[in-house]
């Protein structure tokens, strides 16, 4: 009988550690992280905080990830990811800096391919990589020619760097403080597809989100 209870235990503590969330495991981790805080066990509380920080990286990218629109008109999706940027995001100002990136294609008449890469990214300086990037052109293109434009994208400001004799072209969009939005294209026959890819985001439900 005891031993059929033991079994029982174990199935029980098996399926809710199955059944827990990262949300779980983050709130269980952050509770572990007070306890060694009490006995000072620092080392111990330090690895239970970084545990949480990542399953809170994990929630974050689950939910950045359904901000990524679908494919331009004549593209097909090669790819949709999230990921939270671990150890570089913290040297770059936020622990929790996520990134997703969603990759479109277009097989063309010529037997070309079109494509187009769009990053979202969230926190600290990584989040501000549309405005450090804008900056970054505007003063490499100063007094030279340049195909740089600043342009309007939902509200919000974009850099618009595009030219029909060159195969690469990109947009910067900054969405308020903590969110960048970075498209990239090859190939493109038009600077509008990159802008219409980002007007398929709810921009302003983004920025309030994050």
């Amino acid at each position: 009988m005891k031993k059929l209870y033991f079994v029982g235990l174990l199935a029980v503590l098996a399926f809710s550690l199955l059944a827990q969330t990262p949300k779980d495991e983050a709130i269980q981790s952050l509770d572990n992280a007070k306890l060694f805080m009490q006995q000072d066990n620092l080392a111990k509380a330090q690895d239970e905080i970084n545990y949480a920080s990542g399953k809170i990286s994990e929630i974050l990218s689950e939910v950045l990830v359904k901000y990524l629109p679908d494919a331009p008109a004549g593209f097909t999706v090669e790819d949709k990811s999230a990921q939270g940027m671990g150890q570089m995001g913290g040297l770059l100002g936020s622990a929790n800096a996520v990134a997703a990136t969603g990759k479109y294609n277009k097989e063309n008449s010529d037997g070309s391919t079109s494509s187009i890469s769009l990053t979202i990214t969230i926190g600290g300086l990584m989040g501000k990589t549309a405005g450090l990037a804008a900056m970054g052109q505007m003063f490499a293109g100063y007094g030279s020619g340049t195909n740089t434009k600043t342009i309007r994208v939902g509200g919000y400001t974009a850099t618009q760097d595009f030219s029909a004799g060159d195969s690469s072209s990109s947009l910067t969009v900054q969405v308020g403080d903590k969110v960048s939005i970075l498209v990239e294209g090859d190939s493109l026959s038009s600077p509008d597809i990159m802008k219409a890819l980002v007007e398929k985001i709810d921009l302003a439900k983004l920025e309030k989100a994050f």
